[in-house]
């Protein structure tokens, strides 16, 4: 599916008229043409999906905000030349990194540049790894006021090292890295990392380019967040076997506050979480029905809520109604239309999402199984 960048999406109903350059790219490029998909974002975590239009407008059908990282890394790092800082941007943005912050060091040889060309280069590499969140260029700085406004938001600072040490402590909102020049670090800018309680964060025993250190690590940092979350989510859920409890609550509290799509996302978290809990696909289902217009997304979980439920459980006949329901009106809404090769496209998705569905069975109950083998260890560690 085409990708394109679009600073203000409109609701779905509406139709937009892509940016110039957006425009030469789908069209041109890309050669897109009436009737095909594609995915609109606006770098702030809004994702859309849109068909082309015969005047190449795009007509938006679902749009979603997808939820902020729980724990957002910050790049801070001397400026490389420019090949390697081309390259460099767009990784940190493959890495998901939230901020992208230039260091002026003593030993720095690179300043300034010019940061049109930063944001276009941090846009494709938006487009091309579907990360919905632009990262934020901040203004170049030197390294005394990056950790001072690092220590002011409470992010944890670590720096890149060849010493034998690790990140340790707890999963914090922010987590930054301090990469240094090609000099490396002056001994004074040492000392001073340390009295910002800075942890030197191991990237191994050699010595790295500027560039290969910033990608590993940030590469390094989101491991550990994912790890320290998990652990926690190991010791918050106890002994029971699922931890998909609090994801609904939560989708259920942002659904009553409004915000559809970011329920939509939490009961998607619980699905994966759990892939054996009926109720976690019902929730999926009934959003995506019922606020959200996304009819296959609530035919695929209305058909897992079904064959999860235990034989002779409440819910069978009004779950599938609904799912009878949804299929008679995905089917009207093209074949209505008289567009047949719309109504092939939609049976062909809904073939390959059997097929993917099956396939994530197979991948969710490996990681459940994995989960419940770092819950043993974790336990054996408590004891």
């Amino acid at each position: 599916m085409h990708r394109i960048f679009c600073t203000d999406i409109p609701e779905p109903g509406n139709r937009v008229i892509p940016e110039p350059r957006e425009a030469e790219h789908l069209y041109k490029v890309f050669r897109a043409r009436a009737g095909e998909s594609v995915e609109l974002m606006d770098g702030r975590g809004t994702l859309a999906q849109g068909v082309v239009e015969k005047d190449k407008s795009i007509l938006i059908r679902e749009k979603h905000l997808v939820p902020e990282p729980e724990v957002k890394l910050h790049l801070c790092c001397a400026l490389p030349r420019k090949q390697k800082l081309d390259q460099l941007l767009k990784q940190a943005v493959e890495l998901g990194a939230w901020s992208i912050r230039p260091v002026c060091y003593v030993r720095s040889v690179v300043s300034g540049g010019p940061r049109e060309r930063w944001d276009l280069l941090l846009r494709e590499a938006c487009k091309q790894s579907g990360n919905p969140y632009l990262p934020e260029i901040l203004p170049e700085a030197k390294l005394p006021e990056v950790l001072k406004d690092l220590q002011q938001e409470k992010i944890k600072i670590y720096y890149g090292s060849i010493a034998p040490a690790a990140a340790g402590g707890s999963a914090a909102v922010g987590k930054a890295v301090v990469i240094g020049p090609e000099g490396g670090f002056a001994p004074e800018e040492e000392e001073l990392m340390k009295k910002f309680e800075a942890e030197p964060l191991n990237l191994g025993p050699h010595v790295l380019r500027l560039e290969t250190a910033a990608v590993c690590a940030l590469a390094v940092l989101r491991r550990l967040g994912a790890v320290v979350l998990l652990a926690a989510a190991v010791v918050l859920s106890g002994c029971g076997d699922s931890g998909a409890g609090p994801l609904l609550v939560k989708g259920r509290s942002l659904l009553d506050s409004g915000d559809a799509g970011g329920a939509r996302d939490y009961f998607r978290k619980a699905a994966a979480l759990n892939p054996d809990d009926p109720n976690a696909f019902l929730e999926l289902a009934k959003v995506c029905d019922e606020n959200l217009n996304e009819p296959l997304e609530a035919i695929y979980a209305y058909g897992m809520f079904l064959e999860l439920l235990p034989a002779g459980a409440d819910g069978k006949e009004a779950a599938e109604a609904a799912l009878a329901g949804l299929r008679e009106r995905a089917v009207a809404m093209w074949a209505g239309s008289g567009d047949s090769a719309q109504l092939q496209s939609l049976q062909a998705e809904c073939e390959q999402l059997r097929i993917a569905n099956a396939n994530l069975k197979r991948q969710l109950k490996k990681q459940l199984d994995d989960n419940n083998k770092l819950r043993q260890s974790t336990r054996a560690g408590r004891r």
